[in-house]
């Protein structure tokens, strides 16, 4: 995803001037031994819990002890919004997009004992964090459910909030239930529970991590089932459990007519009783009074409240029947077991676990399959109301209705978005398909024996509306071929779509070999090759065809474009080592496919050009010390050109791990980006590689300093491969270690210099499917070269005496002739280095170096 802006530093080593002293000095406070030094502790920083039916989204936050997150669909965004002649419309260079909507305010239980009551998210009701997350899905097992769980203690009473979207719902919805049980000596006496549940359904789509507005909300009651409805479409609010009390107040009110207050001001008065008629008001919130009466020793009672949103305003009858049919006469309990039982199928029935995982990693493993079924959009039609974000503000779509007609809004369409896997899930930002993550999701799908959802995964970007960008500007130079996958992501609708920024649009071709090398990961995984067969026209003419386009006749490499960091347009386009591995590696495969086909013709073409772009990496990409570099053109000025991407070239089999361009590239990548705190890498140098100067990545900033998953998790591979297994091992603990301790979450990235979970999480493809990939590589200890080999080293000749001299002064790496970025003050493991730390004689090490750079750079500027 796009690099977030910063102020970018440069290498202290590429500052004229630094003291030899300073390097002295850090030489002699970290010591000069080889070593590998362990990672800092584990810390919890993620406490924020989604589930996902693939329909709709909610979140459980731990810290605020509440829900607080219920979303109409798993996506951020819908289509575009168009013009009345169906053109997309733009506003100040950017496009307008429909948001997804946030539906919810908050949701929370209260509870009454002891002879006083109160909400379980005040203050004085602390949080298990231990006891608290993901459900299990068996007894003696962690996590592999969709239920977060967060378990309080009042007194002797434990109770466990259960949230979550329930498989059985073909709709966006969600349960919360709550579990009392006392734990202590005597029999409670006089126990209550509270629900307390404010939805937002007015006006506006602010973005999906946005509130919407309260105005003009009604809430009207069935028996003891409220729908609550606004601009926003109609919640249906059904009560698991015997209701003493139904209640319904405004947000402004206070005192015994609102019911929050009743509860938080302690005492052991009842909700007020809502008896009125349908009533429209800025802010109504409902509420549920269950008097569970004594609890004996060691008993337990349940309640529970399921919601289920309907986008109509007026479909509160259907709304409230999603819910009947689903909870029926069922009690809180048994809907959470029958929820438990779902996800046990899936555990037991389709998910295959890598062999010879230990049980933690058995743990995360299992989860990422759960998180990878948790991210796929399951939903194929979507009721669109006729305004957009208030009345009067008419709305369009290109979408026609389930019969294929033309639909005139309020209607209902039939969209492309089934079988997206997205970049994240909430509190994620990254709500979206992008077809980078989707590859390595789809691939981890097919490993885990989710073959359905692998095969719904790949189908999807053959059958979404894609090409929309052949006639860009910025693409004319390139004689853009007919395409059919994105040049960066999708709309949840299934629409392509780009990001802009003052840069200009991202334009990705990284993704055309990255579905080749998932389709044909899945073919082999699965054995099934029907897929490819039915798709095969598409997959040639419009996937294969087009990446051969666009390969440069100059360079022989794939031409300059965003890849993989999202560098956007307008002079900030490379020719991507990324990219023309990935296209290397997808050709190669589709080779493969063509070979099983019986297109011979195709099967020569695409081995001839994949083996082509290898080589030209071999030559055009490689320093004089067989360093693999970032892109072309940092590589030709010289400086700056470290990037953890490169590792897939290896992981991908481009090159032998153990041959000189791998081995040459480890050793760069291990003493310049190895991540200060964790046992992974950074991203790229570009954040220290130009502080002062002017060079090619001038955009650099803190999302590449900080550690990588994925870059981590495929460097774990490629380690493997070439025999490291120490470092790999050491990866897969750090992230293993790291998601236990973090709710079986994997991050995107965590904070370098403390270790903290950074960015967005919980990730599918760049973190559930790379690990399930690194499990499954480690498992069974096999290679496989693209294009059946290894590309012929020795053939490749480099002047190493040449080096690859910067600008400036420094202390070059005698292994690769480049300058170390600062980082940290860590150089671990392979590298030789002691791991000086953030903390002791390591950090004051890195300050007096700071600061001796810092004197330096002054006395520069001041012309000393």
């Amino acid at each position: 995803m796009h690099p977030l802006s910063s102020r970018s530093r440069r290498s202290w080593g590429a500052l004229p001037g630094v003291p030899r002293a300073a390097l002295v000095l850090l030489t002699l406070m970290c010591g000069v031994a080889p070593s590998a030094r362990a990672e800092v502790p584990v810390q919890r920083s993620f406490l924020r819990l989604s589930s996902s039916n693939g329909h709709g989204a909610v979140m459980v936050d731990l810290e605020q002890k509440k829900v607080t997150h219920f979303r109409e669909h798993l996506f951020a965004t819908e289509e575009p919004v168009i013009d009345v002649s169906g053109r997309d419309v733009f506003d100040r260079g950017q496009p307008r997009v429909v948001h997804s909507r946030d539906l919810l305010f908050d949701a929370f239980f209260g509870l009454r004992s002891g002879g006083t009551q109160r909400w379980l998210n005040s203050k004085d009701v602390s949080v298990d964090a231990d006891a608290s997350g993901y459900w299990r899905w068996a007894d003696g097992k962690t996590g592999g459910t969709g239920i977060a769980s967060m378990v309080q203690k009042v007194g002797d009473l434990e109770v466990t909030t259960f949230v979550f979207a329930p498989q059985a719902v073909e709709h966006a919805s969600f349960v919360m239930a709550l579990r009392v049980r006392n734990t202590g000596n005597a029999p409670a006496t006089g126990v209550s529970a509270f629900s307390l549940h404010n939805f937002h359904l007015g006006f506006g789509r602010p973005g999906v991590n946005s509130e919407l507005e309260q105005n003009g909300e009604t809430v009207e009651v069935n028996g003891n089932v409220f729908s609550e409805k606004g601009f926003a479409g109609v919640l249906a609010i059904r009560p698991v459990g015997a209701v003493a009390r139904k209640s319904a107040w405004l947000a402004s009110a206070t005192g015994s007519e609102s019911g929050y207050d009743v509860v938080n001001n302690g005492g052991g008065q009842d909700l007020p009783e809502y008896t009125a008629e349908p009533a429209t008001g800025t802010g109504w919130v409902t509420g549920y009074q269950f008097d569970l009466g004594d609890l004996a020793v060691g008993a337990e009672r349940w309640v529970g409240v399921a919601f289920a949103h309907h986008a109509d305003p007026q479909a509160g009858a259907t709304a409230r029947q999603w819910l009947a049919d689903y909870a029926g006469s069922s009690n809180a309990q048994a809907l959470v077991n029958a929820e438990v039982a779902r996800w046990a199928s899936f555990q037991t029935e389709t998910v295959k676990v890598p062999a010879g995982v230990t049980a933690d990693e058995e743990s995360v493993v299992r989860h990422s399959a759960v998180v990878l079924r948790m991210a796929q959009v399951r939903e194929s039609e979507a009721f669109l109301r006729e305004w957009l974000t208030r009345d009067n503000e008419a709305r369009r779509t290109r979408f026609k209705g389930p019969n294929g007609a033309q639909v005139t809004l309020p209607g209902t369409v039939r969209h492309a978005g089934k079988g997206a896997v997205l970049a994240s899930l909430p509190p994620g930002e990254w709500t979206y398909a992008w077809i980078r993550d989707g590859a390595y999701a789809a691939a981890g799908m097919a490993t885990l024996g989710m073959r359905t959802e692998a095969r719904d995964a790949l189908a999807y970007y053959l059958n979404a509306d894609s090409g929309r960008f052949r006639d860009f500007n910025e693409l004319r130079p390139y004689n853009m071929p007919p395409y059919i996958i994105t040049l960066t992501r999708y709309h949840g609708f299934g629409t392509e779509e780009t990001d802009y920024n003052e840069s200009g649009p991202n334009i990705e071709f990284d993704g055309f070999g990255l579905f080749l090398w998932a389709l044909r990961h899945y073919e082999r995984t699965t054995g099934d090759v029907t897929l490819a067969d039915q798709y095969w026209n598409t997959v040639t003419t419009r996937v294969a065809d087009a990446l051969v386009a666009l390969i440069d006749p100059g360079t022989g490499l794939i031409r300059a474009d965003s890849s993989i960091w999202e560098t956007h347009w307008n002079g900030r386009q490379r020719q991507w080592a990324y990219t023309s591995l990935t296209a290397a590696r997808g050709l190669c495969d589709a080779a493969a496919l063509a070979e099983r086909k019986g297109d011979t013709e195709r099967a020569l073409r695409y081995r001839n050009a994949g083996e082509g772009i290898r080589r030209a990496m071999a030559e055009r990409l490689t320093d004089n010390h067989y360093v693999l570099a970032s892109n072309l053109e940092e590589l030709e000025s010289g400086r700056g050109y470290f990037d953890a991407a490169v590792f897939d070239a290896f992981a991908f089999g481009l090159f032998d791990p153990k041959g000189k361009i791998a081995q040459a590239t480890f050793r760069s990548l291990d003493l310049r980006l190895s991540s200060p705190a964790g046992a992974g890498w950074q991203r790229n140098d570009d954040r220290y590689d130009h502080m002062g100067g002017s060079d090619l990545s001038p955009w650099g900033g803190e999302y590449d300093s900080a550690e990588w998953v994925i870059v981590s998790l495929r460097g774990a591979v490629a380690k493997r491969l070439a025999g490291d297994t120490q470092r790999a091992d050491r990866v897969l603990g750090w992230v293993r270690d790291q998601s236990l301790k973090n709710y079986l979450a994997i991050a995107e990235t965590y904070d370098e210099a403390k270790g903290t979970y950074k960015y967005n999480s919980p990730m599918a493809g760049f973190g559930a499917g790379a690990y399930a990939l690194a499990l499954a590589q480690r498992a069974d200890a096999t290679e496989d070269p693209a294009c059946g080999a290894y590309f012929d080293e020795s053939t490749l000749v480099k002047d190493t005496d040449a080096g690859t001299p910067e600008p400036d002064a420094g202390t070059p790496d005698a292994d690769a002739g480049e300058w170390v970025p600062p980082d940290a003050g860590s150089v671990k493991g392979d590298v030789g280095g002691n791991g000086c730390s953030a903390s002791g004689s390591g950090a004051m090490a890195v300050w007096l170096l700071a600061a001796f750079a810092g004197l330096a750079l002054a006395l520069r500027r001041r012309g000393a």
